[in-house]
């Protein structure tokens, strides 16, 4: 949708636009503009989470190779360590991801993940590539 848009955005320039367009792009005008480091995408799916000993379950709001956002109304702070537990596949196989939290919101908690390795991203971008 947001590609869609630019590229009717762009092709509605004049020639004088895109030129300048461009030139500010060269230059680095977004560069450092944005505090995330990964694409967030929006998914609701189904995810267990543990701190110590207790387990949660829950859904996640969006996900990235970064990090997790989980919908929770459990009492966590920054830095607290947790491990995520996500479904992949058909066979249900699970995959752990070991995270810290990095913010707290009333809506929930964002995760970033600090344990990942290639396995654990190939298994991150199926889980987002299999649900619309």
């Amino acid at each position: 949708m947001v590609t869609h848009r630019l590229f009717k955005a762009i092709t509605n320039m004049s020639d004088d636009e895109r030129r300048a367009l461009l030139r500010l792009l060269e230059k680095g005008l977004l560069k450092g503009r944005f505090r995330r480091g990964y694409y967030r995408k929006g998914l609701r799916l189904p995810v267990a989470y543990a701190k110590e000993r207790y387990v949660y379950h829950n859904f996640t709001k969006d996900i990235s190779l970064g990090g997790v956002f989980i919908l929770t109304s459990i009492p966590f702070k920054v830095g607290d360590e947790i491990r995520v537990l996500f479904k992949i596949g058909e066979k249900n196989d699970q995959v752990g991801i070991l995270g810290r939290v990095a913010r707290v919101t009333p809506e929930g908690i964002g995760v970033r993940f600090i344990s990942m390795n290639n396995e654990r991203k190939a298994a991150i971008l199926s889980l987002a590539s299999q649900i619309p």
